[in-house]
C-alpha cells in the first residue's frame, strides 16, 4: 500500500555523511523501525483518547467507521496478532501502547491510512448513511417482475432487497438481504474478463476479443471486422475470454480455477455453485438439437466461428461439449452473497 506523501518524506533513511563509518542499511533500518514506531503510536493514541488502555472491540468498532472489515486479508497479520494476545495474556482484551503497537506493526501503514482519513471516501459513516437513506427509499419501490428467462431465476423471492459496495481503498458497506447467496449470471462476465486479463494480460486477451459495442443482441453469436467477438460482455465474448483461462486444463480444473479466483476476489467470502441453475443451462444448450433446420445452422455457424477463434479442432455440432461455453455456463451459475462478491483482489 502506497505510503501519504507526508508519512513517505518522513520514513526516507537519514544517509551518513561521507565521514560516518556505520553501514548503510543499519541507519536505514533504524530510521525506518522508529518511525514505524512513532506510527504506532500515534495510532494509540488516537484511538484510546486519554485511556491508558484500550478494549480490542474499542480498535474494532473504530477500524469499520473508516470502511475497513476485521475479515479484511490485508489486516490478517494483525487480528491474528490480537486473537493471540487476548489467548495468551491476562489483559482481559485491553491493549496497553506496547500490545497494540505490536499488533499493528504489520499493518501501520494501511491502518495509519485509514485513521488519517487517506482513503477514497475520507469520511466513510456519512457517505453510508447517505446510502442508507437511499436504500430505505428505494425499498418501497415494488414494481417489476423477476427475471424469469431461466425457470430456476423466477423462483427468487421479489422482496430481497439489498445493496454491497466496495471502494477501490477496499472501504466496504453492506446493507439489507447481503447474507443470503444470488446467482451472478450475466454479472460473472466483466469477473471472467478480469480473471484473464489479471492472468494473460490485455494484449494477449484482446488478440481473441475486441473492446467495442456491438449494436446487436447480447446472445448473438456474431464477429466483428476482425473476425472476434465484438467485447467480453456478449455472450460470444464471454465464451472467447472463458476459454482464454487455464487453456492447458480439462473443463473441471478450468471451473476450479475459476471459482477459487472468484473466491480471492471476494475477499474469501462466500462463492458457492447452483448445480440447478447450471442444469438449466445445460437444458438449453441441449435445446439446441431440437432447433429448426435453418435456426439450428446459424447457431452452429456461430459456434464454430466462435470456436475457429481460439484454433480448437472440434465439431460445431457438438455445441453442449464446447468447453467454452461449459465454463462459462458454469460461471453463470456461481452464487456470491452481497457482502463479499463486489471486493476487489486484496493483497
Amino acid at each position: 500500500t502506497e505510503l501519504p506523501r507526508t508519512l513517505s518524506r518522513q520514513l526516507r533513511p537519514s544517509f551518513p555523511t561521507p565521514h560516518s563509518h556505520q553501514p548503510l542499511h543499519r541507519d536505514h533500518d533504524s530510521s525506518e523501525s522508529g518511525m514505524l514506531s512513532r506510527l504506532g503510536d500515534l495510532l494509540f493514541y488516537t484511538i484510546a483518547e486519554g485511556q491508558e488502555r484500550i478494549p480490542i472491540h474499542k480498535f474494532t468498532t473504530a477500524l469499520k467507521a473508516t470502511g475497513l472489515q476485521t475479515s479484511d486479508p490485508r489486516l490478517r497479520d494483525c487480528m491474528n496478532e490480537m486473537h493471540r494476545v487476548v489467548q495468551e495474556s491476562s489483559s482481559g482484551g485491553l491493549l496497553d501502547r506496547g500490545l497494540f503497537r505490536k499488533c499493528v506493526s504489520s499493518n501501520i501503514v494501511l491502518l495509519t491510512q485509514a485513521f488519517r482519513k487517506k482513503f477514497v471516501i475520507p469520511d466513510f459513516e456519512e457517505f453510508t448513511g447517505h446510502v442508507d437513506r437511499i436504500f430505505e427509499d428505494a425499498k418501497e419501490l415494488t414494481g417489476g417482475k423477476v427475471a424469469a428467462y431461466i425457470p430456476q431465476l423466477a423462483k427468487s423471492n421479489p422482496d430481497l432487497w439489498g445493496v454491497s459496495l466496495c471502494t477501490v481503498d477496499g472501504q466496504r458497506h453492506s446493507v439489507g438481504h447481503t447474507k443470503i447467496p444470488f446467482c451472478l449470471q450475466s454479472c460473472v462476465k466483466p469477473l471472467t474478463y478480469a480473471i484473464s486479463i489479471g492472468t494473460l494480460g490485455t494484449d494477449y486477451v484482446h488478440k481473441f476479443v475486441g473492446k467495442e459495442p456491438s449494436g446487436l443482441r447480447y446472445n448473438k453469436l456474431s464477429l466483428n471486422e476482425d473476425g472476434i467477438p465484438h467485447n467480453p460482455m456478449v455472450n460470444a465474448g464471454a465464451i472467447v475470454v472463458s476459454s482464454l483461462i487455464k487453456m492447458d486444463c480439462n473443463k473441471a480444473e478450468k471451473f476450479d480455477f475459476v471459482l477459487q479466483y472468484l473466491n480471492k476476489m471476494a475477499a474469501n467470502e462466500y462463492m458457492g455453485f447452483s448445480n440447478a441453475t447450471f442444469q438449466m443451462f445445460l437444458r438449453e444448450w441441449t435445446w439446441v438439437q431440437h432447433l429448426g433446420c435453418g435456426k439450428r445452422k446459424e447457431l452452429e455457424l456461430g459456434i464454430g466461428r466462435i470456436g475457429a477463434v481460439m484454433h480448437h479442432n472440434r465439431d460445431s455440432a457438438d455445441s453442449k461439449g464446447s468447453p467454452e461455453a461449459w465454463v462459462a455456463s458454469q460461471s453463470c451459475s456461481s452464487l456470491g452473497r452481497g457482502a463479499g462478491c463486489l471486493t476487489p483482489v486484496l493483497g
